[in-house]
């Protein structure tokens, strides 16, 4: 019994010890992924623009061969991909307001260092040194091109877009250290380019000698509504009360201290033929017809006042003739053949006093002497400080003479020394006015009569 134990002991240990000496069944060993190589960092060519004064050019944009490539950076660089022959390089200076330079350069192949070009800054407008009715005095930036050949500054009317192909050339320098203009005294089409209330637009421009051009800012400028306006002293505003319509063409409005007096045409014929014209005196409240004369006449009547106890009538055609009627027959009384053209009248107690003068102008006033219907004085009108105007109708009263124009909104006022003492807001642009005590009368053009109380 022993003896078998000992043989099952023997043999458990044997197979124990071959187990041990077996090898381990094989594994496959991992993959280890395969490190791609990284190609070295591709450099590319740097451009580097700056301006004249070696200063970095931020945002300029860079076209290669056509082609944009993009902007400049802080330090004015921009990295390209160069072809390996010969291209060109185009550079942009563009601002919103106006400002541009440019400058084309062509390379042989791409440079070994960095690329510098340089670009010429703009020089910008400043705002002007001074603003009046009738000039503006200009400033700019001095130009520190290199190769400054010279400055030439244009101006537009009314429309931003001015540029050297649609504004006038104004002014041209050769002096690089000259940067300043004042503009006066330039007619255009018949007008001053500077007037109130006028709108201008000014662009400046800077050649040199390589044939580049850089451009301004595009400045607005806008001259003021009238000349010494803060010195104005009277300021009244007129509220409409009521008005209507003539029967005919009215050529004429004034007022004897109790009624009104119109001056009627009706085209009769021909242009030589005569025409019926009629004076009549209406109630200003029920609008009844008092009196009426009428009478015919070739001559357009143009400007009716009275004086007190006459009426005052100007005719023209070929000849300017000033008739006095009285107003009880409606006969003339006397004549005056007059040198100027007449727009209008109205009487200052002493005189008569006419607007629009053609000879010497649009906007003249001109006293009369009833005795001998000669000229006393010639006072400017403050509306040719406009640069299109017309003079409309006038009228008189104690120390005021107000004027209306054709073109032109509002009235204006002068003293009798012809100063300019103020301005009444109206867009009716009156072809006659009267006053009838604390009330303006205007007629317009499409015979429309307008009654306004004139309030402080």
């Amino acid at each position: 019994m022993s003896s078998g134990k000992s043989w099952l002991g023997l043999l458990g240990l044997s197979l124990l010890l071959a187990c041990e000496r077996a090898p381990a069944p094989s594994r496959p060993a991992p993959e280890v992924p395969e490190v791609p190589e990284v190609p070295a960092p591709e450099t590319r060519p740097i451009l580097r623009v700056a301006y004249d004064d070696e200063q970095p050019a931020e945002g300029i944009l860079v076209l290669l061969d056509g082609v944009e490539q993009g902007k400049t950076d802080s330090a004015g660089k921009l990295a390209l991909a160069l072809p390996s022959g010969p291209f060109q390089l185009e550079l942009r200076h563009a601002r919103e307001d106006g400002e541009f330079a440019q400058v084309t350069q062509a390379f042989e192949g791409p440079p070994s260092e960095e690329a510098v070009i340089h670009l010429a800054r703009p020089v910008r407008l400043l705002a002007p040194l001074e603003v009046t009715t009738s000039s503006v005095h200009l400033a700019w930036q001095r130009s520190h091109a290199r190769g400054f050949r010279r400055y030439r500054l244009y101006a537009l009317q009314h429309f931003p877009t001015v540029s050297a192909t649609n504004g006038l050339l104004i002014h041209e320098g050769d002096d690089v250290a000259r940067a300043d203009f004042n503009l006066a005294g330039v007619i255009l089409a018949g007008s001053p380019l500077v007037a109130a209330a006028t709108d201008l637009y000014f662009r400046l421009y800077v050649d040199r000698d390589d044939g580049s051009v850089t451009t301004s800012n595009i400045l607005h400028v806008k001259t003021p509504e009238w000349h010494n306006e803060a010195l104005f002293t009277r300021h009244y505003t007129l509220v409409p009360e009521s008005g209507f319509a003539g029967r005919q063409p009215i050529h004429g409005v004034a007022y004897d201290g109790e009624a009104l007096w119109l001056v009627y045409r009706e085209e009769l014929g021909g242009f030589y033929d005569d025409d019926r014209l009629t004076l009549t005196r209406l109630d200003p409240q029920t609008l009844a017809v008092l009196q009426a004369w009428t009478f015919m006449d070739h001559r357009v009547p143009r400007g009716l006042t009275w004086d007190g106890t006459s009426l005052w009538l100007y005719l023209e055609a070929h000849e300017r003739k000033l008739v006095r009627i009285d107003p009880a027959t409606g006969a003339p009384t006397r004549e005056f053949l007059l040198a100027e053209t007449v727009e209008a009248l109205a009487w200052t107690g002493t005189h008569l006093v006419s607007s629009a003068n053609k000879q010497r102008g649009w906007g003249y006033i001109e006293r009369l002497d009833p005795s001998t219907g000669g000229s006393v004085s010639v006072l400017p009108s403050p509306f040719i400080q406009r640069s299109a105007h017309r003079a409309g109708g006038i009228a008189y009263r104690t120390g005021e003479t107000w004027l209306s124009d054709w073109y032109v909104d509002d009235l204006v006022i002068v003293d009798d020394e012809g100063t300019h003492i103020g301005v009444v807001r109206d867009d009716h642009h009156f072809h006659h006015m009267a006053f009838m005590g604390d009330r303006l009368v205007g007629v317009t053009r499409e015979s429309q009569v307008h009654l306004l109380r004139i309030e402080p």
